[in-house]
C-alpha cells in the first residue's frame, strides 16, 4: 500500500470516532470541547453538551 492511500484510509477512520460523553464527532470539538467531554467521561457523569454545533 502507498504511504497515500493509507493516510486517507486512517483520516476517514478517524473521523468516524464519536464522542464518549456527546453526540458529536470527536474531531468537531473544539479546545473547550475536548477538556470538557474528557472531563464528563473520566469522571463519569452525563452533564449535557457544550459543543458549538
Amino acid at each position: 500500500m502507498h504511504t497515500s492511500e493509507s493516510l486517507s484510509v486512517e483520516v476517514e477512520a478517524e473521523e468516524q470516532v464519536l464522542c464518549a460523553s456527546c453526540p458529536h464527532p470527536w474531531n468537531e470539538h473544539d479546545a473547550l470541547g475536548v477538556r470538557y467531554c474528557t472531563a464528563s467521561t473520566a469522571a463519569g457523569v452525563t452533564r449535557g453538551c457544550i459543543c458549538s454545533r
